[in-house]
């Protein structure tokens, strides 16, 4: 299909619809640009040199555009660890580690993997796998990469002999580095944080975003799901890593995303084919809104209802993203049924509910901090689609205070000393829920699993169960976003 001289590419839901934890939402907006680039190529139906694109997988030629602060694919800085004391490093390949002082000159040190690594107020201090102790200054961050094998990252397997013919040996696999027996493809660097104690440091990997999405995607989505819905979960979450990547480092955090459902899940290199070959087909292509990037959120199940942006995080200065339209509830059509959360039941006590919003009204600075006691929780406010939005905590004597949903979700499951801890059976997996108090107990029937904004992953996997591409998938959850190569 010729899709125009301007290559513009708008993924609308027809009227009705389609059928069909998640990312959390951090800090300011940044100004992002993507331009529109007329007449690319003609906007045929041609593989890219990327290996973006193929008629055997159904995908349509994609305008290319382009995004403020990338020139070709980016790389990402993904924190793998807050606030450790200790950590050990190795190589896949049994091979010594490369260690450097960022910014610092010479030649970096070859210590045998693997290497434990701690820091004092003093200095890093470094153990190889020989027992060898090293040392370095805690001036500045330390960066750990593997040995140099030759090859380029995620080079991909040559397959045949000669020219073309059988045979062939196969290349070596790039040598990565592992830290808690996950293998990562990137550098790693050491911070020390000095706001929390003098021997605490983060863990930050530098990856390139293909390489990190094949992780991304993987963690996201079950091995056994189908493949059209690891591209739609690529497309949104290269979109959502975009975006993040953009707005973190226009405020000058030292990192860009964390590497857990704050904000995407992530557990390091990943060679699953469904998530290798999404990523590859929808390579550099992102989600945008109005000449941005859009923040792509998703969650594991709906529950039959979707929730808005606007409703779920904040929407001031800084948060203008979450206007976006594409990010709001509308009618669609919802196939999340096979969920094992589409509909859950727990039961919680008023006392343990009580303890759990009083921490969390310290931790937030919210006044359910002064509850007392839980009398009951009523709905307050609905969106478009029915899903509540906003919910009255009251105290017995009519003392109420007012949480959104999603806050009232976090508020159920508060961590709280003394407190069983919150398990998947005791868990409440929604703010979309109706509570009933009849004595001590506090009976909680609920719908979907997060936040419920943007994609289902359990409805994109019914869509594309059924044929569905991922264009179309991605235009149910994100109706009137535009898709766009951003390299």
């Amino acid at each position: 299909m010729n899709i125009g001289q301007d290559c513009r590419f708008v993924v609308r839901a027809p009227r009705g619809g389609w059928s069909v934890g998640g990312v959390g939402a951090r800090g300011l907006a940044a100004g992002i640009l993507v331009l529109t680039v007329a007449g690319f190529g003609g906007c045929q139906n041609t593989p890219s040199s990327h290996g973006g694109w193929s008629e055997r997988t159904g995908d349509e030629s994609i305008g290319r555009g382009a995004v403020a602060g990338i020139v070709g694919e980016p790389e990402m800085r993904v924190r793998l660890g807050s606030a450790v004391t200790a950590t050990q490093i190795g190589t896949t390949s049994g091979d010594s580690v490369s260690v450097t002082v960022a910014g610092g000159r010479g030649v970096p040190a070859k210590l045998r993997g693997p290497v434990s690594v701690r820091l004092s107020e003093a200095r890093w201090e470094l153990t190889d796998g020989a027992g060898l102790s090293a040392y370095f200054e805690r001036t500045g961050d330390l960066v750990l990469a593997p040995p140099d094998a030759g090859a380029s990252p995620g080079a991909a397997p040559v397959s045949g002999g000669g020219a073309g013919g059988a045979g062939a040996k196969l290349p070596p696999p790039t040598p990565a580095l592992t830290l808690n027996g996950a293998r990562y493809p990137g550098t790693l660097r050491l911070t020390a944080r000095t706001d929390v104690s003098q021997r605490a440091f983060d863990i930050i990997e530098s990856v390139q975003m293909e390489e990190y999405l094949k992780g991304v995607v993987s963690a996201e989505l079950p091995a056994q799901w189908p493949v059209g819905a690891f591209r739609a979960q690529a497309v949104a979450a290269r979109s959502y890593a975009v975006h993040e990547r953009a707005r973190s480092r226009a405020a000058g955090k030292p990192f860009d995303v964390e590497a857990t459902v704050a904000d995407q899940a992530y557990k390091g290199a990943s060679e699953l084919p469904q998530a290798v070959q999404a990523v590859r087909e929808t390579r550099g292509v992102i989600l945008t809104w109005m000449g941005g990037p859009l923040r792509a959120y998703y969650s594991s199940t709906s529950g039959g209802r979707s929730a808005s942006a606007r409703d779920t995080w904040p929407i001031g200065p800084g948060y203008e993203y979450n206007l976006a339209g594409p990010l709001q509830a509308t009618a669609r059509e919802h196939a999340d049924e096979a969920s094992p959360l589409h509909r859950w039941t727990v039961v919680r006590s008023r006392a343990e509910l009580t303890q759990r919003f009083r921490q969390w009204g310290r931790a937030n600075g919210h006044a359910l901090r002064n509850i007392t006691a839980l009398d009951s929780i009523k709905v307050s406010t609905v969106n478009e689609v029915g899903r509540p939005t906003r919910y009255l905590v009251l105290q017995p004597g009519g003392q109420s205070y007012t949480m959104t949903a999603e806050a009232l979700r976090q508020a159920c499951n508060t961590e709280v000393q003394g407190l069983p801890a919150v398990t998947r059976a005791s868990r409440v997996s929604s703010g979309d829920l109706e509570a009933t108090v009849a004595g001590d107990a506090v009976t909680i029937k609920g719908r979907g699993f997060g936040h419920g904004v943007g994609m289902c992953q359990y409805s994109a996997k019914a869509m594309a169960d059924r044929g569905d591409p991922w264009q179309k998938i991605l235009a149910n959850f994100y109706p009137g976003a535009e898709l766009k190569k951003a390299y």
